[in-house]
């Protein structure tokens, strides 16, 4: 990825993370939809960096904003799904931002190195969804994040012969049965789910999912092989099919 920390475009809004294919939604999802989009407001390009390839494998789109007044016009003519805010911006503090977020009911979740009880409990007055301190795991945000994305209009998700994934509930369904699926089968699947078409790697799923990379090959495969078991029992035909030497895909409802 081109680093550039210029200010991209005429209306000063970063623009360093265009849209991917196959993003996730709010709403049902079957082929082509709305991209989940999030706004960073962070004055710091190391932050940026940081995020960035995460959210780009979550299939969504970051819009980079450096200052309150580039945040205003980006809340106003992007309108984010989830906003990013650091609290500790240069001039004028992140908070200020807060009223806007709310009026507009978009979730945000504030980013600060100050880790206090009473500064974390500032947040939560301001209206913030979350709160998470600097140094933090970006992998930990992107879960966050898709906590927030359930939260406030969790999508479901279509794969072929009927089978619907409620990213609310946590359940998946084959032609309006409900399939027994571990925590871990979910997520996996709702992984696949999110990017029908888009051929994962074992050890891209694994990244995603935290898990250990000297074993996931294994691992995945494990989980792979008992999502297909509990569906083909099921009823439902094949919804993830194996790129032999690559990794995994799912079908989509089509």
């Amino acid at each position: 990825m081109e680093r550039n920390h210029r200010h991209g475009g005429d209306d000063g809004i970063q623009p360093r993370l265009r849209r991917c294919a196959g993003a996730s939604v709010r709403g049902e999802v079957s082929g082509t939809a709305h991209v989940t989009t999030l706004l960073l407001v962070e004055d710091d390009p190391a932050i940026y960096d940081t995020i960035a390839p995460y959210v780009k494998r979550e299939g969504w789109e970051l819009r980079w904003a450096r200052s309150v007044t580039e945040a205003r016009r980006a809340i106003d003519e992007l309108r984010p799904d989830v906003a990013l805010v650091d609290r500790g911006l240069p001039g004028t503090a992140g908070d200020v931002l807060a009223p806007s977020l709310r009026e507009r009911n978009i979730p945000f979740l504030m980013l600060t190195a100050r880790a206090q009880e009473n500064e974390r409990l500032a947040g939560f007055d301001l209206g913030a969804d979350d709160y998470v301190t600097k140094p933090f795991s970006a992998a930990e945000l992107m879960r966050r994040v898709g906590v927030l994305l359930r939260r406030h209009g969790a999508p479901r998700l279509k794969l072929r012969a009927d089978v619907e994934l409620d990213c609310d509930a946590q359940r998946v369904r084959c032609d309006g049965r409900d399939v027994d699926l571990t925590a871990t089968e979910f997520a996996l699947l709702e992984r696949l789910a999110r990017q029908p078409g888009r051929v994962f790697t074992r050890a891209d799923l694994a990244t995603l999912m935290d898990l250990d990379l000297e074993s996931s090959e294994r691992t995945i495969d494990s989980h792979v092989k008992n999502i297909r078991k509990k569906l083909r029992e099921a009823g439902a035909p094949a919804v993830i099919e194996t790129v032999v030497g690559v990794g995994y895909t799912a079908r989509d409802g089509r």
